[in-house]
């Protein structure tokens, strides 16, 4: 009798589960974060936005790239819309919530303090005890903190707003990664030199991500591209170029 019922709840929530094409289009979405994903001229470029492009071109997908703000991004892509997210990073939390396709990079993520304000930290503990933690809502990184059961977060709604209130003095910390902090700074005409880290945090990769019941031949088709560009010599080409690695 039980395996009869879980059967039927099986059949009745792949009945009520509505199909990719009744969620509409396919779409694919990313949040403005140079020098990843973000737009220029009107084009969605970056080193995840060309890896992304490049596969589609390999296998024929014509799908139009947008960039919009994570928090969104995000969160349509959990309510199961039709949607590929490009390089969100892969945490536990995040796992069962998508099929992965990568890893296309891998990013170190510290605490950054302005140089002038002398902080000085050696464990996560100590970051406890700074008055304030600037962060992007939605990011890897507050859910990291925040299941760290730090009390001390304030997240935001940009990187660049972020920055700003760094800059200001509002906070004595942020979060971001490494690759992400010098294209920020240039784009707020800042000196490399006005910020430092303060605090390894950790080495994280990100992915493209497809809803957990998308077709596992297209998301297959996905992941043999890219690693056909890794093999082939272009997907580092594209790391060279983007992130001078």
């Amino acid at each position: 009798m039980r395996r009869r019922a879980w059967a039927c709840a099986l059949l009745l929530a792949a009945v009520a589960a509505p199909s990719l094409a009744a969620r509409g289009p396919l779409r694919i979405l990313g949040a403005d974060i140079a020098p990843l994903y973000f737009e220029r001229n009107g084009v969605v470029t970056g080193f995840c936005a060309e890896v992304t492009r490049e596969i589609q071109r390999r296998i024929g997908d014509r799908t139009a790239m947008q960039v919009v703000p994570w928090a969104r991004a995000y969160r349509t892509a959990l309510a199961g819309e039709n949607v590929i997210l490009v390089c969100p990073k892969r945490t536990a939390e995040r796992d069962p919530h998508f099929q992965w396709i990568g890893p296309v990079l891998e990013s170190r993520t510290n605490l950054y303090a302005l140089r002038e304000s002398r902080i000085k930290l050696a464990t996560l503990d100590d970051a406890r005890t700074l008055s304030g933690i600037l962060l992007p809502r939605d990011f890897y990184s507050y859910q990291y903190l925040q299941d760290a059961g730090f009390t001390n977060l304030e997240p935001v709604g940009s990187s660049k707003t972020m920055l700003n209130m760094l800059l200001a003095g509002r906070r004595p910390a942020m979060v971001v990664d490494r690759e992400q902090l010098p294209e920020l700074l240039a784009q707020a005409g800042i000196a490399e030199e006005t910020v430092e880290p303060v605090l390894f945090l950790m080495n994280i990769q990100s992915y493209i991500t497809f809803p957990p019941d998308a077709p596992a031949s297209l998301v297959g088709k996905w992941q043999q591209a890219l690693e056909q560009m890794k093999r082939d010599g272009s997907f580092a080409k594209l790391q060279k170029q983007w992130l001078h690695r």
